[in-house]
Formats: structure tokens, C-alpha cells, sequence
């Protein structure tokens, strides 16, 4: 008996390590937590179960004729973990195969039907129990199915005498391994999944508590507050050194680094190729190219903004490490939150650069010299042409009252349209056919436009086109065409392009540096808001004649710029 328990508990043996190695699988968690598997995943279970229940027939005991084996632990198995379909399918796949392989054999039959009501009734347990409750399950499964195979045994093999020998041989035996085997598999798979599950939910309560603590010193960025962030997360990753670096060198760090080590960080950014791919990486033994720096291990995560590397969270160890999966993840998390927290920053720069440039642009927006033309121009068509004077008083008030009640609203692209035509009509009625304007705009277009979008444009081409302030520029002439397309399903373009001087190179280079003089506020107010809307600004092309300034319109970065303002004011308020 003592042998024979002791091959059983072999073959048990690799029932359990084909366990062990389906439980880093996806479809094991499936399994534990009852979760809706698809067909393929039921029939690739069926043959997995199935298979083990004949890799245990093959590998069993001969005893009197009959085959001593631990097939029912396979089995009840693939029913209490699997399911209905999983337990009855893998049961018929052993069941068949055992009778099949040995249709006269003295046990044949009775271990061929007995494995397939294993299959079914263990099955039907998985419906009736909780993944907790399911080792009590096996103890009763495989009690009762091990005892229904000696009775069947007894009943159907023959001679009786036989009979009685084989299951006094086997019966203790068979069901003390295969019902162990059972409660001690359920439970293994049942701790496995805890541990993973408690794993997990503790690298998320550190991630969160970094965040937490860190949240205050991105709100109020600063070289201290960025020294603060680093010290919280060497503190929670058990770490010797924490480092924030960009693409080129270390931006700050949990402590004040020599000039040797900033050297040293600024050698392994610029020449290990491994730290520009977006995986955690880790390098050891760090001493033996770089004998005076003090850290011997590095784990480095990529920093991204819309979705391009900018730099690196370094976490540096004075000990050879070896990451475990878990530490790999916190890491990668740890990245992506700061990651985010940049972005946060950027819309908070963002919108107090646009509050600002929309102050300046609300104070210029209707220009002292602009409004007084446009006065003395009505005075003098009043008494001569009056029915243009009404039509400019029309004009002005319409354009006047746009300016005041729009500011960083999103407005229908119509009512953008008719307030540049009022302007327009303003400026023509001073300048008279110098100005001819063309309008190419799709009449089934529908679409929202950052108010006073357009109109400053225009307002740029006029008064920097025609030179109007130059005397020696009176005579001159200028076509205006303003374009608005659809480029494809959510885009839309917008373009205004004028035919005349150009626009100055040095403009254009102080827009995209920041650097616009106050007399340009329009320009640089229309960029900054397109920028916080849509990710992008103005796009300015000096022509061989003229100037040509484009934008896009998306409606999906509107809901992106929307949800970003909530989790700002969430976070910030």
C-alpha cells in the first residue's frame, strides 16, 4: 500500500506542476473568479484537463489487471475550476480514452463511466459554491466519485473475488491521493490568486499615496518642489536615489549631486540605448564602467507627453537588484504619474498664459486708432452718404458688441464668419476697393470655433499687409482669402491668406518662442487659445507675395481640452 500511495503521489506531481504553470496565465484568473470565458478558452481547458486525466491513466499502477491512477483529481478539477462545459467535456475526453485504450480490460468500463460523471457532477459543484468554498466541494467530489468507481468495480467486473481484491488494494489509497491532491490544489490556486490580488492592491495604495503626497509640489512646481517629489518616491521604492531627468540631463533629484555624478547620469542617458524604449529597464553592476559613482543598480522608466519620450524617472539602488514583476509595474506606474502631472502643469501654464493674453487682447481688442478711423470715416458719410453711414453704424455696433460678449467661448463657425464680414465691411468703408476679400467656406460645414479666431487674422493682414501706417504705402492693394474646408472626418481647416508684404521672419520666430511684442497681442492671443484647445497652434508660411496662416479645428481635442479643464479645477480646487 505504502508503494503504491507513493506512485500515486508521483503522478499527483505532475498534475500539480501543469497547475502551477497555467495559473501565470489569464485564463486562471478567468477560472477562479467565474469570469465569462470564451469558446476557445473552454475548449482549450477541456483538452488541458482532459489530457492530464489521460496522462494519469498512462502513468498509473497496475494492480490485478486494473490501473491505480489519480485521472479523477484532472478531472474534478477542470469541473470545479472550469465549469459545466470544461468538466464534462474534459471527463468524456478521459473517459472514452480509458475504456478505449483497453476495451477488455477487467476495469474498463467502470473507470470510463465513473471519470465521465466525475467530469459532469463536479461541474455542476461550480455552480452550486463560491472559488472560497470550492476546497469543500473537492473533498466531497472526490470522495463520492472514488467511491462510486469501487462501486462500480464491484458490480461490474468479474470474477467477484477479483472484484474485492482490487478495491481493497487501491481503494484507501486512491481516495486519500486523489482526494488531498483535490483540497490541496484548490487551495493552492486559491492562495495564488490572493497573493497576486493582495500584490496588486498594494502597489496601487502606494501609487496612490505618492500621488497624494506629491500632487501639492506638482501644483506649485519649483527646483524645491521637484527635490520634494523625488525624496517621496525614494522613501516609498526603498530606493538609495531618485532622479527626474529630460533627454540630456537630470532635471532634479532627491539630493544635491556632485558634478562627477551628474556627469555620470548625463554619460548613461546619452549612450544606454535600452533607457529610449518604453519599458522599465534595469542595469547592474553599474561600478564596473563607472568605478567612482556610488550606485551599483539602475531602474529607469520613460516620461512621455503626448506620447514622445521626454525624459526619465532614474531610481538608483547602491546594491545589485533584481526587480520583481510587482516592482516593475509600481515603476511603470510611478512614470505615468508624473507624466500626467506635467501635463496638468502644461494646462495650468497653458490657461494662465491664455487668461493673461486674452486680459491684453481684451484691452486692445478694440483698438483706440481703429475705433477713431472708423468714427471719422462715418462723419464724413453721413452728411454724403447716408445710407452707407447707417449701414457702418450697423457694422460697428454688431462688431463692437461681439468683442464684448465673446471672449473664450466656443461659437458656432457662422457667427465667427459674420463678425469678420462686420469688420470687413468696417475696414472697406475707409479703404474702399484697396481691400477685396474672398470667401471659400464649405455651406454645409457645422462646426464649433474658439471665438475671435478668425478676425484678428484678417485684422493682421490689413494692417500689417497693407503697410497702413506707412504713408508711402496709401496706394497700395490687398486680396484677402479666407478658406474654411473640411479636411476629413473631425477636422476642419481654416486659412487666411493675404497677397501682401509678407509677414516678417522675425514675427513668426517670436511667436513660436513666446516672444510677441504687444503690438502683435491678436496674433499671439489667437495662437496661445488654439494651443490650449487643440494641442497646436497657428501655422504661418511666408509667401514669395503675402502670407498664409492656417489653423486646424478638432472637434475630439475640444472633449480632450474640456476633460482636461475638469481634472484641472479638480485638482485644483
Amino acid at each position: 500500500m505504502f508503494l503504491l500511495i507513493t506512485e500515486l503521489s508521483s503522478n499527483f506531481g505532475i498534475i500539480l506542476i501543469i497547475i502551477l504553470l497555467l495559473s501565470n496565465q489569464k485564463i486562471f484568473k478567468q477560472m477562479i473568479l467565474k469570469e465569462d470565458m470564451d469558446w476557445k478558452g473552454k475548449i482549450f481547458l477541456s483538452i488541458i484537463f482532459g489530457g492530464l486525466g489521460i496522462l494519469a491513466t498512462y502513468s498509473g499502477v497496475d494492480i490485478l489487471g486494473a490501473i491505480a491512477n489519480t485521472r479523477e483529481i484532472s478531472i474534478i478539477l477542470g469541473g470545479l475550476l472550469g465549469g459545466p462545459f470544461v468538466g464534462t467535456a474534459g471527463g468524456l475526453i478521459a473517459g472514452i480514452h480509458r475504456y478505449m485504450i483497453d476495451p477488455n480490460g477487467v476495469t474498463s468500463l467502470p473507470c470510463g463511466i465513473t471519470t465521465i460523471i466525475g467530469g459532469v457532477f463536479s461541474g455542476y459543484l461550480y455552480t452550486k459554491t463560491e472559488f472560497r468554498e470550492r476546497w469543500k466541494s473537492g473533498i466531497l467530489a472526490g470522495l463520492i466519485i472514488v467511491s462510486l468507481n469501487m462501486l462500480l468495480v464491484l458490480l461490474m467486473t468479474k470474477p467477484f473475488e477479483l472484484a474485492i481484491q482490487i478495491v481493497k488494494t487501491i481503494l484507501i489509497p486512491m481516495e486519500l491521493i486523489n482526494t488531498v491532491g483535490i483540497v490541496a490544489i484548490l487551495l493552492l490556486t486559491e492562495n495564488i490568486f490572493r497573493d497576486k490580488d493582495e500584490s496588486a492592491a498594494k502597489q496601487a495604495e502606494i501609487a496612490l499615496d505618492i500621488a497624494d503626497k506629491t500632487l501639492p509640489y506638482f501644483l506649485n512646481p519649483s527646483k524645491e518642489s521637484y527635490m520634494e517629489i523625488c525624496r517621496i518616491i525614494a522613501k516609498y521604492a526603498e530606493a538609495d536615489d531618485v532622479l527626474i531627468s529630460n533627454r540630456v540631463k537630470v532635471v532634479s533629484s532627491s539630493r544635491n549631486l556632485s558634478e562627477l555624478e551628474n556627469e555620470t547620469v548625463r554619460d548613461i542617458i546619452r549612450n544606454v540605448e535600452a533607457l529610449h524604449s518604453n519599458d522599465v529597464i534595469q542595469i547592474n553592476d553599474l561600478t564596473q564602467k563607472y568605478n567612482k559613482f556610488k550606485y551599483k543598480s539602475l531602474a529607469a522608466s520613460p516620461i512621455h507627453e503626448n506620447n514622445k519620450i521626454i525624459g526619465f524617472l532614474l531610481i538608483f539602488f547602491s546594491r545589485n537588484e533584481k526587480l520583481a514583476y510587482k516592482e516593475e509595474v509600481l515603476f511603470q506606474r510611478l512614470s505615468r504619474l508624473i507624466s500626467t502631472q506635467f501635463e496638468l502643469v502644461r494646462i495650468q501654464q497653458l490657461k494662465k498664459e491664455a487668461s493673461r493674453s486674452e486680459i491684453k487682447a481684451l484691452q486692445n481688442q478694440i483698438n483706440p486708432h481703429f475705433l477713431f478711423n472708423a468714427l471719422n470715416t462715418l462723419i464724413s458719410f453721413v452728411r454724403v452718404k447716408p445710407d452707407e453711414a447707417r449701414e457702418l453704424v450697423v457694422n460697428l455696433s454688431d462688431f463692437l458688441r461681439y468683442n464684448i460678449e465673446n471672449s473664450m467661448k466656443l461659437i458656432n463657425i457662422n457667427e465667427e464668419i459674420k463678425h469678420v464680414q462686420s469688420y470687413v465691411n468696417i475696414e472697406q468703408a475707409r479703404f474702399g476697393d484697396r481691400i477685396s476679400v474672398v470667401y471659400d467656406i464649405d455651406e454645409a460645414l457645422e462646426c464649433n470655433i474658439p471665438a475671435l479666431s478668425i478676425q484678428p487674422l484678417v485684422e493682421n493682414s490689413i494692417k500689417h499687409g497693407m503697410n497702413v501706417n506707412l504713408q508711402a504705402e496709401i496706394n497700395r492693394r490687398i486680396e484677402i482669402k479666407i478658406s474654411i474646408q473640411k479636411k476629413d472626418f473631425d477636422t476642419v481647416e481654416v486659412v487666411v491668406e493675404d497677397d501682401g508684404i509678407g509677414i516678417s521672419s522675425t514675427v513668426i520666430d517670436n511667436l513660436y518662442l513666446d516672444k510677441m511684442s504687444e503690438k502683435n497681442i491678436g496674433l499671439s492671443n489667437v495662437h496661445n487659445r488654439l494651443k490650449l484647445i487643440y494641442g497646436e497652434g497657428l501655422d504661418i508660411l511666408r509667401l514669395k507675395k503675402g502670407t498664409r496662416i492656417s489653423f486646424n479645428l478638432r472637434e475630439g481635442s475640444v472633449d480632450e481640452y474640456i476633460l482636461s479643464g475638469v481634472k484641472y479645477e479638480l485638482f485644483n480646487h
